[in-house]
């Protein structure tokens, strides 16, 4: 049972670790250590994880598929160590930036004399979507009748309600996730955000490491033309900062 006691480490550091034993589950073969993007590395089109090679000395990934099942499963998505390393390292180093300028507009938007701002693209989806679940309420009530009058058979009564009751369901989550997601906006993001504060310790990085990697990249995929796209484990938090910020800005210039 969890929280029956202290706890002789802190729970980051608990939730750190675990990330790390789930990531090194593996090393290269007759090698002690793992290498810094082990169990990071994905293939973008068949979602494989990439294999290291060394050739010359220069050190290559390359999609495991094409490697162990045949060259027409997929391509080689071949990226060197040094380029993979210093487009990471270049993509954090952004993401720090903003996250760092991010902090700030929120300090100014929480000392400026504004009131709280709706969103009013959030409103407006949860008023359609409203109105959409009504309507179909209303169908599925009205098919009923229709097959007690006679005009549908029990067959197709059946398949149209469950057709009905699915998409009022759907309708029903959608709106769930909507409503969270305005009273997170009304009730405001702070510039101490987790999110945030992730960030802003490696404000001074200039060099990539595991450590690094666990605490902000969930994975990176690897293209065909040799780009790669990071993503980043607070990615749907950063975006909610990112829309709080523009409705409090859109607010002020009106």
């Amino acid at each position: 049972m969890e929280n029956t006691h202290e706890p002789i480490i802190e729970r980051p550091i608990f939730e750190k670790v675990q990330e790390l034993l789930k990531r090194d589950t593996r090393t290269a073969p007759q090698k002690k250590k793992l290498y810094l993007f082990s169990g990071f590395l994905r293939c973008a089109d068949c979602g494989k994880a990439m294999s290291r090679s060394q050739v010359k000395g220069t050190v290559y990934y390359f999609c495991r598929t094409y490697k162990d099942q045949s060259k027409t499963a997929c391509t080689k998505h071949s990226i060197k160590h040094n380029r993979l390393e210093a487009a990471v390292l270049y993509a954090i180093q952004q993401q720090v930036y903003l996250a760092v300028h991010y902090a700030n507009t929120l300090e100014y938007i929480s000392t400026a004399p504004l009131q709280k701002s709706q969103s009013i693209r959030i409103e407006a989806l949860i008023e359609a979507k409203e109105k959409e679940r009504s309507k179909i309420m209303r169908y599925k009530q009205s098919i009923y009748q229709d097959w007690k009058d006679g005009e549908i058979t029990h067959s197709d009564y059946r398949h149209m309600s469950e057709d009905y009751e699915r998409q009022i369901a759907a309708l029903g989550e959608v709106l769930k996730n909507l409503h969270a997601e305005r009273e997170e906006l009304q009730n405001g993001i702070t510039a101490e955000s987790p999110c945030l504060v992730v960030f802003k310790k490696f404000e001074t990085i200039d060099k990539l490491t595991r450590e690094v990697l666990i605490e902000l990249v969930d994975h990176i995929k690897v293209h065909e033309n040799g780009n790669i796209s990071v993503k980043f484990k607070v990615a749907d938090q950063l975006r909610r900062v990112m829309e709080y910020i523009e409705i409090n800005t859109q607010s002020e210039a009106v």
